[in-house]
């Protein structure tokens, strides 16, 4: 008989601990071999004593690149297109260079793009007044790659590493072009489907977050803004889907334990990047972090103006962890700050 490894109440001791000192509320999902404890900590809407309720949807952010990624290398594995093939060949005249830019490049964040959300900052701070201005706002893909290359390249493709939420955008129309479907519509029926993942809406025409959800917020010059309707369109496939985190955890398990991938392409997706850091590798559409006491784990940070999601497992997936901030103060922590609290659920000897 499996015994629950992840203490619940360490579980909880650490949420609290991460919403004292940076969001409004949070949910947590945490998986062993034995079973799942499911959490929560704050409250769900500023100003009120209204729980979180852990089974609750929140925009994953950037969380949908690894659904983008898993979806690609699905179409790699079936022969309809390869990594190695040019934007050019799949979308002509889309770019500039798009003889020089292949797939790979755009799933690996080294194609050189200009990264279309640094348009919303201003000497590398978000600006908020822009971002509100955005939230009724319809994007199709093709507006969101002409602003990226007025702005120009910034460096050849292949030539280095920079995180690039243009190349998901590119990534996502490869799709649509190569199966003659909406993007949504493919990842639902190659991904959610088979997994089951009853919980999550990749489609972006309803802009409201489906109940129970929390609320997340920007700063505003009289007090937090509320941010949780908005048109995920400008996000699309590089940022643009809701989920749960119970839903993420299994998304990440069948992704792991082969069930989405064939072996060679799951094993490409985990093959880092020439250039690393110390402490995190970069695959296809996902991190490899290292943790402080040695262990490592596979898995994606995603934020969505008032929403931060942390998503890392152990290679098998035998260990999970998904963590939901809403946030009130346009800052959240960094991926390493929220795993050095959590580094307990992946330690055998916790």
């Amino acid at each position: 008989m499996w015994v629950m490894r992840i203490s619940a109440a360490r579980l909880q001791t650490t949420l609290d601990a991460i919403v004292a000192e940076w969001a409004v509320g949070a949910l947590a999902d945490a998986r062993d071999e034995a079973g799942e404890v499911a959490l929560s900590s704050g409250v769900s809407a500023w100003g009120t004593d209204i729980p979180v309720d852990p089974a609750g949807h929140f925009r994953i952010g950037s969380v949908t690149k690894t659904f983008t990624a898993a979806a690609v290398l699905q179409l790699a594995g079936d022969g309809t297109l390869r990594l190695d093939d040019t934007v050019a060949r799949w979308l002509p005249g889309m770019l500039a260079d798009g003889d020089a830019v292949t797939v790979r490049h755009l799933l690996m964040h080294t194609a050189g793009l200009y990264n279309y959300t640094d348009a919303w900052a201003v000497a590398g701070e978000l600006d908020v007044d822009v971002v509100l201005s955005r939230r009724n706002l319809r994007v199709r893909p093709e507006e969101t790659v002409a602003l990226a290359e007025r702005r120009g390249a910034r460096f050849p493709a292949g030539t280095a590493i920079a995180y690039n939420n243009t190349g998901y955008i590119l990534a996502g129309m490869i799709i649509e072009r190569a199966t003659g479907l909406p993007y949504a519509e493919h990842v639902a029926t190659r991904i959610l489907a088979p997994l089951q993942l009853t919980g999550t809406v990749v489609r972006d025409d309803d802009p409201h977050l489906p109940d129970p959800h929390a609320h997340g917020y920007l700063p505003g010059t009289g007090g937090p803004v509320d941010v949780s309707v908005f048109d995920r369109s400008t996000a699309w496939a590089a940022g643009g889907i809701v989920s749960t985190a119970r839903d993420v955890n299994l998304f990440f398990a069948g992704l792991l334990r082969g069930e989405l991938l064939g072996r060679a392409e799951l094993r490409e997706m985990l093959t880092p990047t020439p250039w690393v850091t110390p402490s995190t590798d970069s695959g296809l559409g996902l991190v490899r972090v290292h943790l402080p006491g040695g262990t490592a784990v596979w898995g994606k940070h995603g934020g969505f103006f008032g929403y931060d999601t942390f998503s890392f497992h152990s290679p098998d997936a035998s260990r999970q962890l998904t963590v939901s901030l809403t946030t009130d103060s346009g800052r959240s922590p960094t991926t390493e700050q929220v795993l050095r609290h959590f580094e307990f659920v992946f330690d055998d000897h916790a």
